[in-house]
């Protein structure tokens, strides 16, 4: 099976290891109107996303997913700049964010437009057949953000897009979740037509609650363990804790683990003279790895959820078949 990329088109065999949710750069429009920040130059924000990309590679992996939607600074130039330069696979996304973060424009054109929903699935699906703008390069998912139940109207246009185009192209799909509703999400999308398998319900290990894990990944879909080292949503010790009642339950292979790290975020959202915290996208793997052996669990079920996993993902195997 073959994928498109920031680098063009790869095997899903030749991935490799792949953290399933980084993000090279992420913006919130408006940042350009502050100008208490300094100005990163463009060969500068670059050279942050390679060196973080080469460590990547030390490390042992092949690929990242970038799942950055459209309106919360998608920079398909500067992806396919650092996958030029280090031969590394960067999958990246289509999409809008959820509601209450997204962009005034999108917001604005949505609700000028009785028919937006039907141009903005029709944008997704020219995306993902004919490439970004005239880069060539297209997305390998669509990614659906709301926040928590009911969802609001936008959210819900948003979602009808996001279907029609991923029924349309065979596209599968991942979500932002607020570690809540993952479940209400992911039964709108496969009440539209999307395989489950085909799904992957993002930020699920902010949950403790194994039930709400369970009821995920027993309807079929992909579960996110995507964002260890965020410690102020939630401590590593429980998030590794709700990773370990999966694997001790037999589930592993229907887990993604990732960190949504931000290699380069312009602007600067915490109040002067706070500390910016750093996170790593080797954070998995130098440090939590380790504490997942100490508690029993095999390198070889740490390899698969990390190699395999992704692969079923993308090759569309239900996950209550995975194994």
């Amino acid at each position: 099976m073959i994928l498109n990329s920031a680098g063009g088109r790869v095997s899903v065999a030749n991935l490799g290891k792949t953290l399933m949710h980084e993000h090279l750069t992420v913006s919130f429009g408006g940042w350009e109107g502050d100008t208490s920040v300094p100005r990163v130059s463009r060969e500068d924000a670059i050279q942050v996303c390679v060196d973080r990309v080469e460590e990547l590679k030390s490390g042992g992996y092949g690929a990242l997913l970038d799942p950055c939607p459209n309106d919360l600074g998608r920079d398909i130039d500067l992806m396919g700049e650092v996958a030029a330069r280090t031969g590394f696979n960067i999958l990246f996304a289509v999409g809008l964010y959820m509601d209450k973060l997204a962009g005034t424009y999108w917001k604005l054109k949505m609700a000028m437009d009785p028919d937006g929903t039907k141009r903005l699935a029709d944008l997704f699906i020219k995306e993902i057949e004919d490439g970004v703008g005239s880069t060539g390069v297209k997305p390998a998912v669509i990614k659906v953000a709301t926040g928590q139940a009911p969802f609001t109207r936008y959210e819900q246009r948003v979602m009808e897009a996001s279907v029609a185009a991923a029924v349309a192209t065979g596209t599968p799909i991942i979500t932002h979740t607020e570690g809540v509703d993952g479940d209400t999400q992911l039964a709108t999308l496969t009440g539209h037509g999307v395989a489950p398998g085909r799904v992957i319900i993002g930020h699920s290990c902010a949950n403790p609650d194994h039930a709400y894990h369970r009821r995920i990944v027993d309807a079929g879909a992909y579960i996110g363990f995507d964002r260890f080292g965020l410690e102020r949503l939630r401590p590593d010790e429980g998030r590794l804790e709700s990773l370990k009642q999966m694997i001790e339950a037999g589930l592993a292979d229907r887990v993604i683990v990732s960190h949504d790290c931000v290699f380069h975020m312009p602007g600067r959202l915490a109040p002067a003279g706070a500390p910016v915290v750093e996170r790593h996208p080797m954070h998995f793997s130098r440090v939590l790895a380790p504490k997942l052996r100490d508690m029993g669990v095999s390198q070889a079920t740490l390899d698969s959820m990390l190699t395999d996993n992704p692969r079923r993902y993308f090759e569309g195997v239900d996950a209550r078949v995975a194994a």
